[in-house]
């Protein structure tokens, strides 16, 4: 009788506990929303990103001087042209009818974009074009020199990185999988996206808003001298923390899934939802992993939302261990623009890390399609298989460095 009443009034304390610690929670929650920096910087990028999807819809084409087509008739003529060759195999007998139709534009001035031969017989083999021309010459392309062109460029660009026999062997299992001749598959709205101007531009320019928002979740007390009375409440400093720790972690997360929303719906606007079968090599040819345009763009929003946590968390945790928000402001800031412009040559594998940086892992031709393996336990990653688990790996030791700065930080006399 007595451990059952006991029993009872450890559980509705464990509630109560509970029920002020969603208390506690929703109000970080709610600190974090209302400041002036989180509306200003969130209103920013809103209008930024609306901007720019209203631009590519309401922007016209102009030739010389004379107006050609609205960007959105633009986008509509394209995707379909791009859905009539859908399907159709990177062969001779396309690339002989690619050649074909741009012999006609061959020694035309500009205005000849103007013409309806022009919009009938050459525009509609452009996708096809593009592609072309990552590896070879319009000119003299062929089926096999196509193919041997690009089997080359896999063995140089593997020869730059350095690889070891290990690696190789890899990369030759995996370009065994991916099917030739190419099939051509009309994929604007995922190239935009998995380009620097979708997912990547998404994460660079959230990772700013966050270094704002982020350095004044722990700093704030200590700049207003509340801290005494904030690290003397009934839940104690490990319950605060995690309460503080948690909403940051939310914000960063639910704000990098709403402006990536927002540029994907924006994307499928412009140039329509097909596409996401369509293989990888048709925008990076001299990659040999067999992924689709569809799962590259799934692989890069999830390593997008994981950064921003990361994001998130290295901001706050920082600000408590230097209790300054504007150092913490300028160094995430300094890392964003450090990690991109310094450039590391591919066959320095101890600076492979440096591709580990969400800002270079996000670039398609950079991190992201980096040939150089990680062999753990016997299994061998690839980086973009590698980083989520680094990154929930830095989130968790952040996590607890944290703790253990914001659990022993005593309130000095003032």
């Amino acid at each position: 009788m007595v451990k059952t009443e006991k029993h009872k009034n450890d559980r509705k304390d464990k509630m109560q506990k509970m029920g002020q610690f969603r208390t506690l929670f929703f109000y970080e929650m709610k600190k974090i929303s209302q400041r002036k920096n989180t509306w200003i910087t969130f209103g920013a990028l809103l209008v930024l990103f609306l901007g720019l999807i209203a631009g590519r819809q309401l922007a016209s084409t102009y030739i010389d001087g004379e107006f050609l087509e609205t960007k959105k008739e633009g986008f509509a003529i394209d995707r379909e042209n791009g859905l009539v060759l859908s399907g159709r195999k990177l062969d001779d007998t396309l690339f002989t009818e690619v050649k074909n139709a741009y012999a006609l534009a061959a020694d035309k001035d500009i205005k000849y974009f103007l013409t309806k031969e022009y919009q009938s017989s050459v525009r509609p083999y452009s996708g096809i074009y593009d592609i072309i021309r990552l590896t070879s010459e319009l000119s003299s392309v062929t089926e096999e020199n196509f193919y041997a062109a690009r089997e080359a460029a896999l063995k140089e660009s593997q020869d730059d990185y350095k690889l070891s026999e290990a690696e190789k062997e890899y990369w030759r299992g995996k370009e065994k999988k991916v099917a030739k001749p190419f099939t051509y598959q009309y994929a604007d709205a995922y190239s935009y996206l998995d380009s620097m101007n979708g997912i990547y531009m998404v994460l660079l320019m959230v990772s700013f808003m966050l270094a704002i928002c982020m350095s004044n979740v722990f700093t704030e007390e200590h700049g207003r001298k509340t801290d005494q009375l904030i690290l003397c409440t009934r839940l104690g400093r490990k319950q605060t923390y995690l309460a503080k720790i948690l909403a940051g972690s939310v914000f960063s997360f639910v704000t990098g899934l709403l402006f990536l929303a927002i540029v994907t719906v924006g994307a499928f606007i412009s140039f329509g939802i097909e596409g996401f079968s369509a293989m990888l090599q048709l925008i990076a040819p001299n990659y040999s992993y067999p992924m689709t345009l569809g799962q590259v763009f799934f692989v890069m929003a999830g390593i997008h939302l994981l950064a921003c946590i990361l994001t998130g968390v290295f901001a706050m945790v920082l600000s408590e261990i230097t209790k300054s928000s504007i150092g913490t402001m300028a160094t995430v800031v300094a890392i964003l623009f450090l990690a991109r412009l310094i450039p590391v040559p591919p066959d320095w594998r101890l600076l492979q890390a440096v591709n580990f940086f969400p800002i270079n892992m996000l670039k398609l031709d950079a991190g992201f399609t980096d040939m150089r393996l990680l062999s753990i336990f016997g299994l061998k990653f690839t980086s973009w298989q590698f980083v989520p688990f680094l990154y929930i790996f830095l989130i968790v030791l952040l996590f607890f460095t944290g703790k253990k700065v914001y659990c022993r930080f005593q309130v000095q006399g003032r």
